[in-house]
């Protein structure tokens, strides 16, 4: 039986590529992904290279992963590089050992040397390795759903789909009249690459051509309502853009709405009263780290933009 001493962590870059699919397609078969895939994920974030961990046992067989993504995420008026910890699995005849503890905790490390924030969405057994390590709880999951029916109202806006890149200067004045908010930077380089993502299809629009957007998935009979966003100045129109939603599922064979939007958030008012109302019994939760960042808003859910293209978690 070999000890954890054997074990040191090391960093891992895009030549490990072939060791890091192997442990993912084991761990997730159901999922499997290819070298786009992982180039995707961890390599061409308009936020930077990932940070990728990695344990290796005696034979070189990457038996421990632990991942985090960089993004740019706006807290109050400051743009600062965030960490979104995901994708995080030990090789079944490895478990039991501590070894993600021990990546997690040299991860973490390196976020507040960094004079970063992180972030995760970790699954019900990876939530209390998070907690041990000094990460805070911000909210659960804020996972909205209604059921669909013939007898939606039609939306009143000018909608129009998007079938190449968003423009820079058209998404700039729709996030960025949003000071309040805490989360994903979402300009035009971060949404034309989170939805590119190899072997999905995403539909998207442009409402009133300059005043919102709208980023839809449809999963089987479900449709997931990924981004919605608008500028601040026409909050009103939120109602009439879940209209188009309801009636972009209907047409398209759904009868099931999702849609994640925290509690508080200015959107809030106008999901409830469309019928996305926030689920009580999620079990998953959101954790984020400030690192030195000394600010109150990462710690209030309420503004934090919070939505499924921040995750494929749905």
């Amino acid at each position: 039986m070999e000890h954890n001493e054997w074990f040191a962590v090391r960093m891992l870059s895009e030549s490990d590529s072939d060791q890091i699919l192997e442990l993912v397609n084991l761990i997730q078969p159901h999922i499997p992904w290819n070298k786009q895939h992982l180039r995707w994920q961890y390599f061409e974030s308009p936020g930077g290279n990932a940070r990728l961990y990695g344990i290796n046992n005696q034979q070189g067989q990457l038996i421990s992963f632990y991942a985090a993504v960089a993004q740019i995420s706006q807290i109050g008026n400051r743009l600062v590089t965030t960490r979104m910890v995901q994708d995080v699995m030990t090789h079944p005849d490895y478990r039991g050992r501590g070894f993600l503890h021990q990546l997690g905790e040299r991860c973490l490390d390196d976020i507040i040397q960094s004079g970063e924030a992180g972030y995760t969405l970790p699954n019900e057994k990876s939530a209390k390795s998070f907690r041990r390590i000094g990460w805070t709880e911000l909210c659960s999951v804020p996972w909205r759903k209604k059921y669909l029916h013939s007898n939606q109202e039609m939306t009143t806006l000018a909608v129009s789909e998007l079938a190449g890149c968003f423009d820079r200067d058209v998404i700039s004045s729709i996030w960025q009249s949003n000071p309040l908010f805490v989360g994903v930077n979402r300009d035009a380089a971060y949404l034309n690459w989170r939805y590119n993502k190899p072997r999905t299809k995403y539909s998207k629009f442009l409402i009133n051509r300059d005043e919102g957007l709208i980023i839809l998935k449809m999963f089987g009979n479900t449709l997931h309502i990924c981004d919605l966003l608008t500028r601040s100045d026409r909050l009103n129109n939120v109602s009439a853009m879940l209209n188009f939603c309801d009636n972009f599922g209907l047409q398209h064979g759904a009868n099931i709405l999702t849609a994640w939007l925290p509690d508080g958030h200015p959107y809030g008012a106008a999901f409830h009263e469309h019928g996305l109302k926030l689920i009580t019994d999620v079990e998953r939760y959101i954790f984020v780290h400030p690192g030195k960042i000394a600010n109150e808003k990462l710690l209030n859910p309420g503004i934090w933009h919070i939505t499924q293209g921040d995750s494929d978690i749905y």
